[in-house]
Parts: C-alpha cells; sequence; structure tokens
C-alpha cells in the first residue's frame, strides 16, 4: 500500500522530481569535483562593494548591475553578514536556468525512461557547453543563462490558442518575462544583446498559430514582449534615479568614455609617441598618458571625465566605431564557423558549440523532412541572419570574450533545441504507428545518440580543461590569497596597486565571507574615481589617489616582484616631487610564478611654487 502510494506520488510529480535529481547531480559533482570561483577580479570587486569590503559599509550602487538588484543584494549582504550573497545569488541564478530548461523538457517524453534519458541528454550537454563558466562563474554568463531558460520556457509553452486567452497566455509566461528582467539588472548589455534571438522565439512560436494573425494572438505575443520591454524600462529608472546625483553623473561620464577606449580600441589610441600631437593638445605630458597605458590613471587628478570623453572622440575619429572593417568582419565570422585554429578563441570550446548547434540543424532538417514540414527554412533563415547580425556586430566592435560568446552560442542552442522537441513532438505519432523493424530511421532516436556522443565526447575534454584550470588557478591565487592576509595584517596601512599585476587574480566564493573594511585598493580600473573610490579614501583620510600618495606616511605600493614603478617616479618628477619607490618586502606564502611585493613612497623634496 505505501509502496502504490509512493509511486502514484511519484507520478503525479514527476516532471518536477526528475529535474530536481539532475540538478542535484550535477551540484554534487561540482561541489565534489571543484570548488567555486569568481571567474574575473570584475565579480570580486563587486562583491566587495556590495559587501562592505571595500567601503565598510554595504554599499548599494555597485556600477556595474542596475540598481534594484544591487540594492537587493546589498541588503542580504548586511543582513546575513557575509559577502557569501551575491556568489550564492549567481550559482542560484545558474541552477534555476538548468532547472527550468530540463523541467520544461519533461512533458516531450511521455514514459519515465525516456524522461530519464532526455535529462541525461541535457545535463550531459549543459555540462559540456558551460561547465568552465559553472566553477568559475561571471555575471555576464549568468545574465545570459536566464535569458536563455527564459526563451526556452516561451518556446516549449502552450500557443496562445490553447491558453484560457490573452490573460492565461501572459500569466503562464510571467517566468520567463521575470528571467528577462533579472537578466536585464544583473548585466543589461548581454540581455539586450540576447533579445533578437528573444524575437525570434517569438516569431517562431507565433507562426504556428491558426489562424496566424489576430486580435488574440497579437494581443498575447505582444503582450509577453511588451512585459519584458516594461521590466527593462523600469529597471533602468529606477537605476538612473539611483545614481542621479551630480557625482554619479559625472563618473558614468567618465566610465562610459574609458569603457570605449579600454575595451573596443587597441592600445595604440593610448600611446604618447604615436599621438603626441593630440596628448599635447589635451595638455597631457608623455609622464601623464603612460597613466592612461598602464590603466593606473587614477593617480593623476586631472584625468576626469571630460579629458576622457575627448581621449574617446579621438579614438574614433581614428580607429572609426567598428575595430574592423566589412570584408575583415566576414572573414573572422567565417573563420569563427570553420573554427579556424590560431585566432584569439579556444578551438577546442568552440567545438562543441559549433557541432552541437550544427547537430540540431541537421536534426532539425531530417525531422522537417520526415513531417513534411517546410516551415523549417524560413525559421533557420531568420535564425541565421539573426545570429549572423549579432555576431558580425561583436566581431565588427572587436570585442568577442568567452562571457559574451558562450552565452551566446548556449541560447542558439537552447532555441534550436526548443525547436527541435517540438517537430519530434509533432511526428512522434505518426512514427510510433510503424514497425519496429524501421523505427531506427525515427529523427528521435537519430537525435538522441548524436546527441548522446557530442556530449559524451564534449564532457570528457570540458572537465579536462576545467580541471587545468582549475590547478592554474589554484596557483596564481595562492599570491593573492597571501596578499590579503599580509594587509589585514597591517592594518595601519594602505595598499596600492598596480592595475596589470592583480587582473590575474580572482577568488573562491566561499573562501571566508569577509565583511570588513579591506585596506587595499587599486590606482586605476573602472571603479577609480567613483564617488565609492573617494569615499573609501575618505576613510583614511586623503581626497584622492594623487593626494593619498604625497601626503601618505601609511601608504604602500604593490605590484608584481620585478615590475618597474620608474613611470610613477618618472610622473612626479614632472610635477616637481622628487620621490623614489624603494621595496620594501616581498608577500611571504604566495606562487614563484606571481609574487607580491611591497613598496614605499621616499619623498626627497619639493620645489618651490610646487
Amino acid at each position: 500500500m505505501a509502496f502504490t502510494k509512493m509511486r502514484i506520488l511519484y507520478r503525479k510529480w514527476e516532471n518536477w522530481i526528475l529535474p530536481l535529481f539532475f540538478v542535484l547531480v550535477m551540484l554534487l559533482f561540482l561541489s565534489l569535483r571543484f570548488d567555486y570561483y569568481y571567474d574575473l577580479n570584475d565579480d570580486v570587486l563587486m562583491k566587495d562593494i556590495l559587501s562592505g569590503v571595500y567601503t565598510g559599509s554595504c554599499e548599494s550602487r555597485n556600477v556595474q548591475m542596475l540598481y534594484p538588484l544591487s540594492l537587493f543584494l546589498s541588503l542580504a549582504c548586511s543582513i546575513l553578514r557575509t559577502s557569501y550573497a551575491y556568489g550564492l545569488f549567481l550559482c542560484l541564478c545558474q541552477t534555476a536556468a538548468f532547472f527550468v530548461i530540463v523541467y520544461r523538457s519533461m512533458p516531450y517524453a511521455r514514459k519515465t525512461a525516456g524522461k530519464i534519458m532526455l535529462g541525461l541528454l541535457e545535463s550531459l550537454l549543459f555540462m559540456a557547453l558551460m561547465l568552465p563558466h559553472l566553477v568559475f562563474v561571471q555575471y555576464t554568463v549568468t545574465s545570459g543563462l536566464l535569458t536563455a531558460a527564459a526563451c526556452f520556457w516561451f518556446l516549449t509553452g502552450e500557443k496562445a490558442g490553447e491558453a484560457n486567452g490573452a490573460g492565461g497566455f501572459l500569466k503562464r509566461n510571467l517566468l520567463p518575462v521575470l528571467f528577462c528582467f533579472l537578466a536585464f539588472l544583473l548585466r543589461p548589455e548581454m540581455m539586450v544583446l540576447l533579445l533578437p534571438l528573444a524575437a525570434v522565439a517569438g516569431i517562431w512560436k507565433w507562426a504556428e498559430e491558426r489562424p496566424v494573425f489576430t486580435k488574440r494572438n497579437a494581443a498575447c505575443y505582444f503582450g509577453v514582449f511588451g512585459l519584458i520591454l516594461a521590466g527593462l524600462l523600469a529597471g533602468q529608472t529606477a537605476n538612473g534615479i539611483a545614481y542621479g546625483s551630480p557625482e554619479w553623473k559625472e563618473f558614468f561620464r567618465l566610465f562610459d568614455a574609458r569603457t570605449e577606449i579600454y575595451d573596443f580600441k587597441t592600445a595604440d589610441i593610448r600611446n604618447y609617441e604615436e599621438n603626441k600631437a593630440f596628448y599635447d593638445s589635451l595638455g597631457l605630458s608623455e609622464e601623464e598618458t603612460a597613466l592612461l597605458g598602464n590603466y593606473n590613471y587614477g593617480v593623476d587628478d586631472r584625468i576626469d571625465a571630460r579629458l576622457m570623453e575627448q581621449i574617446r572622440e579621438y579614438s574614433l575619429e581614428r580607429q572609426g566605431y567598428f575595430g574592423k572593417n566589412l570584408r575583415e568582419g566576414i572573414w573572422l565570422y567565417k573563420a569563427r564557423l570553420r573554427n579556424t585554429p590560431g585566432l584569439d578563441f579556444d578551438t577546442d570550446q568552440e567545438l562543441v558549440f559549433l557541432l552541437t548547434e550544427a547537430a540540431l540543424v541537421v536534426l532539425l532538417l531530417l525531422a522537417a523532412f520526415l513531417g513534411r514540414r517546410g516551415a523549417v527554412i524560413w525559421q533557420l533563415l531568420l535564425f541565421g541572419g539573426v545570429r549572423s547580425l549579432l555576431w558580425m556586430y561583436l566581431i565588427l566592435r572587436n570585442r568577442v570574450p568567452e562571457r559574451i560568446s558562450h552565452p551566446l552560442y548556449f541560447t542558439e542552442i537552447v532555441l534550436l533545441g526548443a525547436l527541435l522537441l517540438r517537430y519530434l513532438q509533432e511526428g512522434k505519432e505518426r512514427e510510433e504507428a510503424k514497425t519496429p523493424a524501421r523505427r531506427f530511421r525515427n529523427p528521435l532516436y537519430v537525435s538522441a545518440v548524436l546527441l548522446f556522443v557530442i556530449a559524451l565526447a564534449g564532457l570528457s575534454r570540458s572537465v579536462e580543461k576545467t580541471g587545468e584550470e582549475y590547478s592554474r588557478r589554484a596557483i596564481v591565487n595562492r599570491t593573492d590569497t597571501a596578499a590579503r592576509a599580509y594587509y589585514r595584517s597591517h592594518p595601519e596601512n594602505l595598499y596600492l596597486a598596480d592595475v596589470y599585476s592583480t587582473v590575474q587574480f580572482s577568488e573562491k566564493m566561499f573562501r571566508d565571507g569577509e565583511t570588513g573594511l579591506g585596506n587595499y585598493d587599486l590606482l586605476g580600473g573602472w571603479l577609480s574615481k567613483s564617488p565609492l573610490a573617494e569615499k573609501k579614501l575618505e576613510v583614511f583620510g586623503y581626497a584622492s589617489l594623487e593626494d593619498a600618495l604625497i601626503r601618505g606616511e601609511n601608504v604602500r605600493l604593490v605590484s608584481l616582484t620585478g615590475e618597474s614603478w620608474e613611470w610613477l617616479e618618472a610622473y612626479f618628477r614632472e610635477k616637481g616631487l622628487e620621490v623614489q619607490v624603494v621595496l620594501q618586502e616581498r608577500i611571504p606564502g604566495g606562487s614563484e610564478q606571481n609574487e607580491l611585493s611591497v613598496f614605499r613612497l621616499q619623498k626627497m623634496e619639493i620645489e618651490d611654487g610646487q
């Protein structure tokens, strides 16, 4: 009797239990094999801002994500008194995205064995494609996963004609609307990049309605898209209000100009010799321009929003908005499709994405051919056109890091996978009537076998490469861990680090959960000259980084051992201040490959009038 009740209960909740099981298995594997890392030092700094490590209090504005979400996370850090809140949020979002995809797939298999095989296939593919990003977590990737899951939910849902009116259709699609809103708050640029693919999903589904053009269908589909746009507008409006002070507006002028110069333009723009006439016209000396080249521009109080905007305009005149011409962009796009080695991407990792996407396209064509569904042609042409435009934009802008390209690939695969499930479901009844001897020709079995082969091969390589990166980070980050321990052991000092000496460091998500004020900062970077950076310096009694370097007796400099500080000595010499950067000691406990050293500024003399 008890067994029967359990069986009935399982049958009732099977479509929830199996996805939850696969999620738990994935989490168990990750927790036993790896620790979670923040992928980049950007996420580490965002965590420090939210948790109070940066300024001494949990800040509700962290620049990179939109205010409503940063406010919520800062409150969570404050209430829980741990910096784990941000890391947990990212992990929960990624897990929720995976759960939604598996959960929405379950109805496409009738029997338990089929559901298990489908869930297993999706789990293997998800790990093969995204394992590095599940271990080395990054907020941009997380935003992309949320958007992909939203598209999958929408595509695999009921049609408008099957829902209970426009209200019922909107109600059934509130989760994808929420996911899109959350993705936008987390990383607006990533969600906006994927929005055209979400529109493709909407067009695909709307075109399946019969009849297509009715007031009800328009209300349903424009209603969902309208809710998404309303959410984006609400988030952007709230963010604008939160950063509405003159100080923040001034900073974002600098921030936006800095982004264009450092993220989308080549380093040649920041070279004094190649642009001497321009920098001379701005009144910037070679020593001051060097601060732009090494990203330590926070040292110079003269480098402000107005000056950075002038450099941006000059860079646009010299190099244009796009960093590549159309001919070069088309060649690079084709090279990516062919997975040409020797370019700026990991061909091993890209191969798994490309094979999966190609397999799904072939299987879609097969399923459509056997089911006599010619609509797949225009669907794939629309998809190919939109994805080509998105890729060409990224390539022409000369900005295709993995944290952008991989979520884009994944969203494309999710869309194709959802479309394939719909085609297979429509053709399943027709194929079931055929004799068992011919069932091997069923695209359902062909799809499963082909994708299983790709998933297993890809997962093996993905685990290997993730393990290699994990071992590398463990060595590299020993230095960062030792440095932070060193800073804490000398609370009387303020440590200011050379930016490029620290970019290689990341941090384990769940290392110590610290929330106390950190007595360290960078000499530049994306947060430099912000109200938050000024607030941090005020805690230590300084008005700016330049003020701290000139007046600070307790200020120490940090860089990789062997890195020269001649640029800083030359900068102050040009200002009339003779200083020497003197080695104080090497930070013990780090790795030999990237050892950090501590320096102090020894002031020699100040000329009259300075």
